[in-house]
């Protein structure tokens, strides 16, 4: 994906919020904070919004139009009633939401519809 000039700027404008909200790059004693704990503190920080993002994106999505077929012997399977929560550990950071989960009576399992 390639970031339009309108998106670059707004991501820029969400940066400097980001440096604001970390506190003007001093640690808790006042002393300046190095280039690594710059680096560090910036890596977490990215890291914790772009788990928000994919968790938020994951969450909008709707169920599935079509009923998923088992990923063994491919029968419709049957929606159950509990919703189950996926945890999910990315590089940037774990990411949950809740899913349906199927059955199938054939092969007597339950299974998850694939994330498109």
């Amino acid at each position: 994906m390639s970031l339009s000039q309108k998106q670059r700027c707004r991501l820029q404008e969400l940066a400097r919020e980001a440096q604001a909200i970390l506190g003007e790059s001093k640690q808790p004693n006042d002393r300046p904070m190095t280039f690594a704990e710059l680096e560090d503190a910036s890596i977490e920080a990215g890291d914790f919004m772009t788990a928000l993002m994919m968790q938020a994106e994951i969450e909008s999505r709707g169920p599935a139009t079509e009923t998923p077929c088992c990923p063994t012997c491919e029968q419709v399977g049957e929606l159950q009633t509990d919703e189950e929560a996926r945890v999910l550990q990315t590089d940037r950071g774990e990411v949950t939401w809740l899913e349906s989960t199927y059955y199938c009576r054939r092969c007597r399992r339950s299974f998850f519809p694939a994330v498109a």
